[in-house]
């Protein structure tokens, strides 16, 4: 007489192997990634703050570069060929432009359609400065205060279509001076309503026991023309 133990393994087996099949089917719907956020729409307002947010560090770097230039010029004239502070001056430059360039192509915003090519244009002057910066950081003393800027030009006339699509001032510094003004003015806002909710959930002095008592009878007594 044959034996059926084979066959209720085989069976078993094949209900388990299904059941692993179907459990990871599970899984992987389980495990599925979730679909990726919206782009925040941003107002003309907000996009005017995070683009100056981006770009007005920038700005700063240049300031910096410019007065290292300066310095450097005076260097040559003294007979010394000191490139440091200028090169520094410049690895900033560029590590500005780059991170403003980042900041402008955040996936999580979404320009205004009345700006979004003016900042797209931005952009992409701001990435071509970071490798143009670079590269100029490199420099010996005498080419680089004969370094013609290239694009110069043309980085001007996007940044300053990017601020008028943006309801910005004409005048870059003055739009920087602005949105720091108003930067550090919300800070100060902040702190100072921190201070308060700070201050105003200190305890009350406690009344002296059997003050509130004391208090009640009193009025009580009055009422009663005692």
């Amino acid at each position: 007489m044959r034996s059926t133990t084979p066959r209720r393994e085989t069976a078993a087996a094949v209900l388990a192997t299904t059941a692993a099949i179907v459990a990871a089917a599970f899984g992987l719907v389980g495990c599925a990634p979730e679909p990726e956020p919206e782009p925040e729409p941003l107002s003309v307002t907000e996009a005017g703050s995070v683009y100056l947010e981006a770009v007005c560090p920038v700005n700063d770097a240049w300031d910096a570069a410019d007065l290292q230039i300066d310095l450097l010029r005076i260097e040559l004239a003294r007979g010394g060929d000191d490139a440091s502070g200028f090169a520094d001056a410049m690895v900033a430059v560029s590590r500005a432009s780059g991170a403003a360039a980042r900041e402008l192509d955040a996936a999580e915003q979404s320009w205004p359609d009345a700006a979004s090519e003016e900042i797209a244009a931005v952009r992409k002057t701001l990435a071509q400065d970071r490798r143009q910066a670079a590269r100029v950081a490199k420099l010996p003393a005498d080419e680089a205060v004969a370094y013609a800027w290239q694009g110069g030009d043309a980085i001007g006339e996007t940044a300053l279509a990017a601020r008028r699509a943006l309801g910005l001032p004409d005048d870059g510094e003055a739009a920087c001076a602005q949105w720091r003004a108003a930067a550090s003015e919300s800070g100060k806002s902040e702190s100072e309503a921190s201070e308060s909710e700070a201050s105003g959930s200190a305890a009350a002095p406690s009344a002296e026991p059997g003050t509130e008592d004391s208090d009640a009878a009193a009025s009580e007594s009055e009422e009663d023309g005692s």
